[in-house]
């Protein structure tokens, strides 16, 4: 007996050390305690996620080397780092570099970070530009961040900091690159930042340049990373030119691409460009030179197609639609329509454009954004019964003038869209009172339905109703979609009495939760 205790005693404890030996696995575990992407880095959950890592990584030495990866991961400043550095002082308010400098407790950190964004430091944090020239004087070692992965930096055009600072997170460890509002000035930076990456051995495979300035050598520069799988350009449609897109087309790992045409010289399409793998297209552009670019690609396999465009007078939408579906009638599972610019006034869409759609039973995805059309219960009805595995209905925004989805089209919605997660939609609620015949027959404590949206945005401006209806709204909300997160209005159409409703259902879930708690407890 003594014997079986022993050996399974010692069968745990080997268990327990496989267990604790295993950093891909602790490293998961951590994982959860990161915080969410869309968390700023200084709000109240990412400081409290941090604090967490911290006191993990001083629980016991395992633990240490894991914790502190996931800590350090993420940085939008070279501040914390620049903290370790005993010469890094604050001088009458500004921090500057003087003195013997020891790199190892910033080293020890700095090969942990992964994803950086270079952006200008806050008002209260006041760094000499000095400070960044010195860095790069003195360092032994020319690459700042070893391990880093990708660089954000939303804004290079900015007057106000040391924009050429960017070079300093330089690493041929770099999968993914993020620049934005290129002008003309910095184009060169750019290009310079590109071609270094390039002759240091960098392997991206993301590339984002959003702008207007980038010249025809720096985008030279993108078709040479091979291993390039998600390209996205913004504004540079004048450097754009026919072989440039048939040197892109034949990237053999390019999967996603967002193009922006607009300006572009190149005319509409006659032969084939390549792109033979690509699955994600959404594209800028005239609608004849969209047209000519579904029928001219290769890939037999796209997922997701966005088309923006501008007023088109006398372009029939529906026959581009009808190309789109034909060529991937199997594998297609998103689609979206947006008229470009913001500022364009809405153009009509006529109902039947859609139609083609309708064959696509698989629909993850239907987004329409900057047209009018008419919307009824009916309509709701009908696309929730073709496409009942949507995850995301993003319908455009309406005036009170054009026929809106009452309170009853949500209901279907959350009985026939189970997998709906978010959801944009012009909705009527004058109809407030219709709601009273379900919530007089729910259980709320026990909602019946076990839906996944999380998002609801409406598009349209709020009708006449006051707080009453509110909290009828709330707990309507709450019976049908127990699980959403926010409520929101249209961006530039906010009202107080939305904000008013996600408060309530936020109160609803809060009391729900209590109460079985204490039923269950």
């Amino acid at each position: 007996m003594e014997s079986q205790t022993a050996s399974l005693s010692t069968r745990k404890e080997l268990n327990a050390n496989d267990f604790f030996s295993n950093t891909d696995l602790l490293l998961k575990i951590f994982d959860y305690l990161l915080w969410d992407d869309d968390d700023e880095l200084n709000s109240d959950n990412a400081i409290a996620c941090k604090h967490a890592l911290a006191q993990a990584a001083v629980t016991c030495k395992t633990f240490l080397e894991p914790a502190l990866d996931r800590l350090w991961c993420t940085l939008d400043t070279l501040f914390p780092l620049l903290k370790l550095l005993p010469s890094f002082i604050q001088c009458e308010g500004t921090y500057v570099l003087r003195g013997p400098t020891d790199w190892s407790r910033f080293d020890f950190y700095a090969k942990r970070v992964k994803n950086f964004s270079y952006i200008r430091d806050p008002d209260h944090l006041d760094i000499a530009l000095h400070v960044y020239f010195r860095i790069a004087q003195l360092r032994t070692s020319p690459i700042l961040l070893p391990s880093l992965q990708y660089i954000r930096c939303p804004s290079i055009s900015s007057n106000d900091f040391l924009i050429s600072g960017i070079c300093l997170s330089l690493s041929p460890s770099l999968v993914a690159v993020e620049i934005g509002e290129i002008t003309s000035v910095e184009d060169k930076l750019c290009g310079t930042f590109l071609y270094t990456l390039l002759n240091d051995g960098a392997e991206l495979v993301k590339i984002i340049l959003r702008g207007e300035g980038l010249g025809k050598e720096s985008m030279a520069l993108i078709p040479r990373f091979e291993k390039l799988r998600v390209l996205e350009l913004g504004g540079m449609g004048e450097s754009l030119s026919l072989p440039w897109l048939e040197r892109v087309g034949a990237l053999s790992a390019l999967t996603d691409l967002d193009l922006d045409f607009i300006d572009s010289p190149i005319p509409p399409l006659a032969k084939t460009v390549g792109f033979r793998h690509l699955r994600s297209l959404s594209i800028s552009a005239s609608l004849p030179f969209i047209q000519s670019f579904v029928v001219n690609i290769s890939t037999d396999q796209l997922d997701t197609f966005v088309c923006l465009s501008p007023p088109e007078p006398g372009f029939d939408m529906k026959l581009l639609v009808e190309d789109v579906v034909s060529r991937w009638p199997s594998s297609l599972r998103c689609f979206g329509l947006r008229l470009t610019p913001e500022d364009t006034e809405a153009e009509e869409l006529p109902l039947d454009t859609l139609k083609p759609l309708f064959p696509l039973h698989n629909l993850r995805t239907l987004s329409l954004r900057g047209y009018l059309m008419d919307i009824s219960d009916d309509l709701i009805e009908e696309w929730a019964k073709t496409w009942p595995n949507l995850n995301d209905l993003l319908l455009p925004f309406l005036p009170p003038t054009r026929v809106r989805p009452r309170m009853k089209s949500l209901r279907v919605l959350a009985e026939r869209c189970p997998k709906l997660t978010e959801l944009r939609i012009p909705l009527d609620s004058s109809d407030i009172q219709a709601v009273q015949p379900f919530l007089s027959s729910r259980k709320p404590l026990y909602p019946e339905l076990k839906h996944e949206l999380k998002t609801l945005m409406i598009t349209s401006v709020v009708d006449d109703w006051d707080t009453r209806d509110a909290f009828l709204i709330g707990r309507y909300l709450d019976g049908l979609f127990p699980g959403l997160k926010c409520v929101r209005s249209y961006e530039g159409h906010e009202d107080e009495r939305w904000v008013q409703v996600n408060e309530l259902v936020r109160f609803a879930q809060t009391i729900r939760a209590e109460t079985i708690a204490s039923c269950r407890g």
